[in-house]
């Protein structure tokens, strides 16, 4: 059963696509917009029969709230909203299980097989949105850096700290800070050249934000890793990658936004790789003999 529910989610692109975009605008938007955000996530399958009138009594606001929510989601009109709602297959029970927060009372293989579920379903809703023009961007000018500065808290320093070994194997100068006072001081330091790229899965971590934009001010090149569009860290990057993950309202914490951006990370340092080729190759053989022959 898991695998035909995710059959059907693969070909209703056109669904996800549109429950992203929301997930992605959900802490920018309004309370009024939040209410038709929450309406149409849980019932979307409701929503599809629903006039403009009907969706905004049923949300508990006005149809204007309506019409500039889809307007801040990326949709013209009501009816393009309609016409993704309406090409989503009628059998998409099951969704909520496999999007949906694991229940403590589960047993031992429903919570594996909704963990797995939830990091795959991740990882292939942040694909959908990736901008591939901004990956080559980010992987050019973190090749050519004099220094790159990684930035984050929680589980992503965890992401950061992975970036940062793999691209130290291959010869980039880089380093990882997740001290709010290291992260400060280092990126007052940095000058043009540099690139400073900072994770925040809310997009509102207050250290991370506070030292990209000292990165900006100081004249690095800024990257952001995010899930959400519309947030602190995002006016402060020069150039926005985007991760797409579903964050619980109630815990601070993503269960899967890390696997979205160690795997988002790991694009980046083969992308760097491809570039440098042989010197990659050549390098990450260096270092593996140095590995090898150190002995402890």
């Amino acid at each position: 059963m898991m695998e035909s529910r995710a059959e059907i989610k693969i070909e209703n692109s056109d669904l996800q696509l549109l429950l992203i975009k929301i997930r992605s605008k959900y802490t920018s938007l309004t309370d009024a917009a939040r209410r038709v955000a929450d309406f149409i996530l849980s019932n979307h399958s409701e929503a599809v029969y629903l006039s403009i009138t009907e969706l905004a009594k049923k949300s508990g606001v006005s149809e204007s709230t309506v019409t500039k929510f889809i307007k801040t989601i990326g949709y013209n009109s009501f009816h393009d909203l309609r016409i993704c709602l309406a090409r989503a297959p009628r059998n998409t029970v099951g969704e909520d299980i496999i999007y949906g927060e694991i229940s403590l009372d589960d047993d031992v293989e429903s919570i594996c097989t909704n963990v797995f579920h939830n990091n795959i379903d991740s990882l292939r809703d942040s694909l959908r949105i990736l901008d591939f023009e901004s990956v080559e961007k980010a992987a050019s000018l973190m090749l050519k850096a004099r220094k790159i500065d990684f930035y984050g808290m929680g589980s992503s320093a965890v992401a950061t700290m992975n970036a940062k070994m793999r691209l130290y194997r291959i010869g980039l100068l880089c380093f990882t800070y997740s001290d709010p006072h290291e992260q400060i001081i280092s990126a007052s330091l940095l000058k043009q050249g540099d690139v400073a790229v900072a994770i925040s899965n809310s997009g509102k971590s207050s250290d991370t934000v506070k030292a990209l934009e000292l990165a900006k001010q100081s004249g690095a090149t800024t990257i952001c890793i995010t899930n959400h569009d519309d947030t602190p860290i995002t006016q402060f990057a020069d150039i926005k990658l985007f991760t797409s993950t579903k964050d619980s309202e109630e815990l601070s914490e993503s269960l899967h936004a890390r696997i979205a951006e160690l795997s988002l990370l790991d694009a980046l340092y083969v992308c760097i790789a491809s570039k440098m080729k042989k010197q990659a190759l050549s390098n990450l053989y260096k270092t593996s003999q140095a590995i090898k022959n150190h002995k402890i």
